[in-house]
């Protein structure tokens, strides 16, 4: 522990190419473990590096936007968020938005069937 290397809150934030604000968010509610010393963050390198990789995993998924699902079927936001939060719609967070992956999509279409 004595020969840890730590990280600052921007160099997360460019490591994982995500606004500075999305990092510190993170930090508030216990997603990403921080030492705060004054007004400054430090994150261990280890846990940055992970949560770096986690985010542009995130980022990289191939899917749809709320927004973007609403232009392809007439649903309105808050139903959509319902079928997210009743588990009936799997979505990945990122940030402050979701992201409905591609095959889940068609899973539910699928599902929704009347056959």
């Amino acid at each position: 522990m004595e020969n840890e290397k730590y990280m600052t809150l921007k160099e997360v934030s460019d490591l994982a190419h995500i606004p500075y604000a999305t990092v510190k968010r993170d930090i508030d509610n216990g997603v990403l473990p921080a030492y705060k010393v004054g007004r400054k963050y430090f994150i261990a390198l280890k846990d940055g590096q992970t949560y770096a990789k986690h985010k542009q995993e995130i980022l990289s998924t191939q899917g749809y936007t709320i927004k973007e699902l609403q232009e392809i079927l007439p649903l309105s936001y808050a139903f959509i968020i319902e079928l997210i939060k009743s588990h009936k719609l799997h979505a990945i967070k990122s940030g402050r938005r979701y992201i409905i992956p591609h095959a889940e999509f068609h899973r539910f279409l699928e599902s929704s069937s009347l056959k």
